[in-house]
């Protein structure tokens, strides 16, 4: 029987998926177009690749073995797919993901030497906090605060961001330590927490997912900000607060540059990812 490259993928979308009901959803296909797609393989290999126990379909061990080798071919697959889509374009596009602050702090000083050196390169650029967007395949790089743990992940640490309270020396001035009020984050995440656990039951006069936003109404003299050192770095009006005590309170939080396995090996991937890996590492 001939063997089809389209029934190697639905095979590892099955195992993946552990379900042909889950598995159509996510291929937008009919419940019994994988499964004739399943049954055409194992006719073609001559073995049983699933256990149907109920609605879960489970590998047997020839079709563990051979899941191994599926999977490996379709990460090189998707590997020329991408360089072949970059060879087809006379600017190659890599999409970056970063929170906000990353974004807006960091990476803007970096991008005139970022094209000096690589003018047939075009950058892409995401706001995002999440990493569901690399392993949906929208972004190519992305730096994150957090660590991520899925093993299909390139990951390298590349320095540490500071957090901080800042304000406005009038403010300061004009208000008593029991009188401030603060401006913070809306979202819920770790430096969302840090910073509320800091603040305890004191005034949140604003929330907001912006930096740039917390800095300005810190500027404008509306409270004390939470805010990434970076943000403030070389600006006089405003000076870190200590919120208990008299030592003003640091949260040191790593950055991370996040790659998928089967993306890394494209030339324009790479060279993003040393560059970024060369200006931002601490």
């Amino acid at each position: 029987m001939s063997f089809d490259w389209n029934d190697v993928h639905h095979f590892i979308t099955v195992v993946e998926k552990e379900t042909l009901t889950a598995a159509a959803e996510a291929l937008d296909v009919q419940h019994s177009t994988v499964s004739r797609r399943i049954a055409h393989l194992e006719a073609c290999l001559g073995v049983r690749l699933f256990d149907r126990i109920g609605k879960r379909y489970l590998l047997t061990g020839e079709g563990q073995r051979l899941y191994a080798q599926a999977a490996e071919i379709a990460k090189n697959i998707r590997v020329l797919q991408h360089m072949a889509h970059e060879e087809a374009q006379a600017v190659a596009e890599v999409a970056i993901s970063a929170p906000p602050v990353v974004l807006q702090t960091l990476l803007p000083a970096h991008l005139p030497a970022f094209y000096a050196e690589y003018d047939s390169i075009r950058l892409i650029l995401q706001s995002n906090v999440q990493l569901s967007n690399l392993h949906e395949r929208q972004a190519d790089i992305a730096l994150r605060l957090v660590r991520p743990e899925a093993h299909d992940l390139v990951v390298r640490r590349l320095r540490d961001l500071s957090f901080g309270f800042y304000a406005h020396p009038a403010y300061l001035r004009a208000c008593a330590p029991h009188e401030r009020r603060f401006l913070g984050l809306s979202t819920r995440n770790p430096l969302a927490d840090w910073a509320q656990a800091v603040m305890g039951a004191r005034p949140l006069v604003m929330a907001c997912n912006d930096f740039g936003l917390i800095r300005q109404a810190a500027l404008a003299r509306l409270g004390v900000g939470f805010l990434p050192a970076d943000c403030v770095r070389g600006e006089a009006l405003l000076q870190a607060v200590a919120v208990d005590g008299d030592v003003p309170e640091v949260l040191v939080q790593p950055l991370f540059l996040v790659m998928h396995e089967d993306v890394r090996r494209s030339p324009a991937v790479r060279a993003v990812a040393d560059f970024l890996c060369r200006v931002l590492a601490g």
